[in-house]
């Protein structure tokens, strides 16, 4: 039996909580047992657990031979934090090497992340396996598209100027030819954030569960998501479920999810760690005026493509990992 430190990884908001949450559901959903009070982790023969544990429960396992799972997504690098990453990364890559048997990347972009700041790893080390949406709550629904009230929506839990940012700026200058309107859904964690959603046209919605974040996507045109070098981004990931056209920056794992529609990305650097000031609005602007000009091509597209990365294979893939050891 597999030892799953669930409690410690649910607590927060995020990509990974997101992740865990979803796993956990979906192993009781379909009976699959595993251990995940901290205290019974002796009984396991193997732990998964993502970005980095506890080293004297991994020492535990290691020296038993007990396989050691790890999932990541991404690290600290120095455009963004200095030369702080190292410390910062310290327990990750401690894990990555030391310890764990295989480790699971969100994307092939993930690895590429991974390799650069930490090194490589063999093939037979690693798997990719693709974040997914539940199909039953993110599905696609008839809405009429009104040029003449445009709206744009951008989720997730708002924690830098670079998640919203450039989109208001964007926006501004879509008003000088369009009528738009966009709803921030999800929590805004800092300041420096809210000044930048006090605009008549923005409506901040606040934090939503999962079946109202679908219902307001349903209910909206055009998806933005603005973010530095995202490894999986699950708010794209649910727009396209959705049938919601996605317009954004070619950073991260974004040309790598949409890869039937790299045309709506704004260029921003070759670079593997894009950075802030190479985040151009105007560029930004012209991907969504192009998507607005083209809407019912892209609306078709999407919703053709809206069954890719499916929640209960995603789960699948990591619980044949799990059987595998």
């Amino acid at each position: 039996m597999i030892f799953i430190p669930f409690k410690t990884f649910t607590k927060n908001v995020g990509g990974p909580s997101t992740f865990m949450r979803y796993l956990r559901e979906h192993m009781v959903t379909n009976d699959y047992s595993f251990i995940e009070d901290e205290e019974d982790y002796r009984k396991a023969d193997s732990i998964f657990f993502p970005i980095s544990y506890n080293g004297a429960i991994l020492d535990f396992f290691k020296s038993r031979g007990r396989p050691i799972i790890q999932r990541l997504d991404g690290v600290y690098y120095p455009s963004k934090h200095g030369i702080k990453y190292l410390w910062l990364n310290r327990h990750i890559k401690r894990d990555y090497f030391k310890y764990s048997d295989l480790i699971i990347f969100q994307s092939l972009y993930s690895r590429t992340e991974c390799f650069t700041i930490m090194g490589e790893i063999k093939e037979d080390r690693y798997k990719i396996i693709h974040n997914g949406t539940d199909k039953g709550i993110f599905f696609p629904a008839e809405k009429e598209f009104n040029r003449e009230n445009i709206i744009f929506a951008t989720t997730g839990s708002f924690r830098n100027r670079d998640m919203i940012e450039p989109v208001v700026l964007a926006l501004d200058e879509l008003l000088k030819s369009y009528s738009v309107e966009l709803k921030v859904i999800g929590p805004i964690i800092e300041d420096e954030v809210k000044k930048f959603v006090n605009r008549e046209y923005v409506k901040c919605l606040g934090k939503k569960n999962t079946v109202e974040i679908a219902e307001e996507l349903r209910k909206s045109d055009i998806l933005v998501h603005c973010q530095l070098n995202p490894a999986c981004p699950n708010s794209v990931i649910e727009a396209l479920s959705c049938g919601l056209p996605v317009v954004g920056f070619d950073t991260g794992a974004m040309k790598e999810v949409l890869h039937f529609a790299p045309e709506l990305l704004a260029d921003v650097s070759d670079e593997v760690f894009k950075q802030y000031k190479d985040f151009d609005y105007k560029k930004l602007a012209d991907k969504m005026i192009f998507c607005i000009e083209n809407y019912h091509r892209y609306r078709q597209l999407f919703i053709k493509n809206s069954n890719l990365y499916d929640l209960k294979e995603c789960c699948g893939a990591y619980i044949d990992v799990f059987n595998s050891f």
